[in-house]
């Protein structure tokens, strides 16, 4: 049934026309060099039922995106949730009571930029998920967790702490992404400057990781027929992170798409499908 549905939202999602904000974006399909329009790009990451959607926070043209996106999925009858990077999932009940409308906009900022920063930068999409109805889903781990193991390491945490995480979290140097988790723990003078060490810095981001990886499985369990669009940085939603964490941890029968906006770091002549299935130029 739910293959049949999704063949009946690739026929509606083709009379449905993208942004004209977005009527110079580039799409790349990196298993062929294949460029596509939007609707196309929708339409073929609506096969998943997890589809990462990375961003520099900053930008304001990769929110952009997501929103049109989530518009054309929303648009095509797929039956979608949100899952954010910038929320802590302790924020859960928060994020129900303003999709059902059981508080205003004024809270709902409040308790964001007790999560994260740049409420202006998200607020349309957090709009649009109101309007339609559209389940949002905290993904990330407690702050306090994340600052204890960037600052002590992973062992340093207690039982009650490492609840809710998956067992063993550690910098796993065959990682690809530890070589640029280098290059930036290197340029970034606070951290030398505060003692910390690399394979702390590596274990927290670790941590994020799996632990947002982790949080996506639970809501699969719980949501089997949604398909869950996830927002978050550009470092978390690349193949070896967040999507690498999911097979980890035992997701390797979830249909995942990754599509990454291009970014001085990942673009056309450095990154290929170990990265990402889709590379949008904007």
């Amino acid at each position: 049934m739910l293959g049949c549905f999704r063949t009946l939202f690739v026929v509606v999602l083709i009379a449905v026309c993208c942004s004209p904000a977005h009527g110079h974006t580039i799409i790349t399909r990196l298993s062929d060099g294949q460029t596509l329009s939007l609707p196309q790009l929708a339409a073929a990451a609506a096969t998943s039922q997890v589809i990462l959607v990375g961003e520099s926070h900053e930008e304001t043209y990769h929110h952009e995106l997501q929103l049109d996106l989530l518009r054309l999925l929303d648009g095509g009858k797929l039956p979608v949730a949100i899952g954010l990077e910038m929320m802590q999932c302790d924020s859960q009940k928060v994020l129900d009571d303003w999709v059902e409308g059981n508080i205003g906009e004024s809270e709902m900022q409040q308790v964001f930029e007790r999560n994260w920063t740049g409420w202006q930068m998200y607020r349309d999409i957090f709009l649009f998920a109101r309007e339609k109805r559209i389940p949002m889903v905290a993904l990330n781990v407690p702050i306090a967790i994340v600052r204890k193991v960037s600052r002590d390491g992973f062992a340093a945490l207690t039982p009650g702490e490492r609840k809710g995480l998956p067992p063993g979290t550690s910098c796993d140097l065959a990682n690809p992404q530890v070589a640029f988790l280098r290059k930036t723990f290197r340029s970034a003078p606070f951290h030398q400057q505060n003692g910390r060490k690399f394979d702390f810095f590596c274990e927290a981001q670790t941590v994020r990781n799996s632990g947002m990886a982790l949080n996506i499985l639970r809501y699969r369990e719980k949501e089997p027929e949604r398909t869950l669009v996830v927002l978050t940085g550009v470092w978390h939603a690349v193949k070896y992170a967040i999507p690498d964490q999911l097979q980890r941890l035992g997701g390797g029968s979830i249909a995942s798409t990754v599509i990454l906006p291009q970014t001085p770091y990942l673009n056309s002549g450095n990154s290929g499908t170990s990265e990402a299935d889709y590379l949008v130029e904007l």
